[in-house]
């Protein structure tokens, strides 16, 4: 506990204006992400598409029970450098919707979105950060299975929480 608050406690709470100059700050968008600081060893940021390796990203996607042909579509994507296009293809294979009717180009954006559509078309209550750029507001997606794709987004979210759950045990 000593180690991470002198390490990481403040530049967190920095980060989220809680200290310092108290500023809060823009989150990069996709094609900044994309472009620009790619991760180098230990690093844990970036584009999972344009920064993970192809095999590894396809075992991910397995793991999320994206189906073969999926996959297949999203590599393809992934390997004619088309990254937010292939990222735009996963959201829509895991809320079940065949257009989701808008442009992926933030992150933030990406949680939004899918929190409108699990949530039936209401706005989530918490206060969003908008991307840097404004984006035109979408008209509600009507998805083939709402339950369906809230069991795939849980069992995706129940992953990445023993994966950090390891990660922070394994020096315990």
């Amino acid at each position: 506990p000593n180690q991470f608050d002198k390490g990481y406690s403040y530049n967190i709470r920095h980060s989220f204006g809680k200290e310092g100059k108290r500023i809060d700050y823009t989150p990069y968008s996709c094609l900044k992400i994309i472009l620009t600081n790619p991760p180098s060893q230990g690093d844990y940021h970036g584009c999972p598409f344009r920064h993970s390796d192809p095999e590894l990203l396809k075992q991910r996607l397995q793991s999320y029970k994206i189906s073969p042909g999926g996959i297949n579509q999203i590599l393809d994507l992934v390997k004619g450098t088309h990254y937010q296009v292939a990222c735009q293809k996963y959201f829509e294979m895991i809320h079940n919707v065949d257009d989701c009717g808008f442009s992926l180009s933030h992150p933030n954006q990406f949680f939004i979105e899918s929190q409108r559509i699990l949530n039936g078309g209401k706005d989530i209550k918490k206060e969003p950060v908008q991307p840097e750029t404004p984006q035109p507001k979408p008209s509600v997606q009507k998805t083939k299975d709402v339950s369906s794709a809230l069991a795939s987004l849980n069992s995706s979210l129940e992953m990445d929480m023993e994966e950090l759950e390891d990660y922070f045990n394994k020096d315990s």
